[in-house]
């Protein structure tokens, strides 16, 4: 019974969400506070960003069409993966060249000046090798990060610019 109603929510949102040139990433249901919420979670084919309007009105649109879809007790919200995102496809990866990004790595990395963390501009993403234009010692500096030491990479906010 539950995989039906989810099926259903996830083709008509789908729909609206292509209809406004965007990317349905997942539905999923997750408790909070004790509250049932199904969540649609949705992405700019593009960009990473996405207007809070367009976010409002596909929630709008998908509500007015699924609203009986929707069991007793639960909720449904429309929303997108964050401003400080993790990179997980090889696609995230390539639509965040030349954006602020952090890379946590599982050890300490050489050509990055034996740090663990470190945050810049993702110049390159290739196979091998992130490299990132980095702003160390008051100089900007090229980093080359092997992907295989890369534990986690995620969009960020660069403070130092605003």
């Amino acid at each position: 019974m539950k995989n039906d109603y989810l099926e259903s929510i996830k083709q008509v949102a789908l729909n609206i969400v292509q209809k406004h040139q965007k990317e349905l990433v997942d539905v999923k249901v997750r408790k909070e506070f004790g509250t049932n919420i199904i969540s649609v979670i949705v992405d700019d084919i593009e960009t990473f960003s996405l207007d809070i309007d367009e976010v409002a009105l596909i929630n709008t649109e998908l509500l007015d069409e699924v609203n009986d879809l929707i069991p007793d007790g639960y909720y449904l919200e429309v929303t997108t993966l964050g401003i400080e995102r993790e990179l997980v496809t090889e696609k995230d990866i390539q639509k965040a060249i030349n954006q602020f990004v952090h890379i946590k790595t599982y050890q300490k990395v050489a050509t990055a000046y034996n740090l663990k963390e470190i945050d810049g501009y993702l110049k390159e993403a290739n196979d091998e090798e992130f490299t990132l234009e980095v702003f160390l010692n008051n100089r900007e500096k090229m980093v080359v990060i092997p992907r295989v030491v890369v534990a986690k990479i995620r969009l960020a906010i660069d403070f130092r610019r605003n």
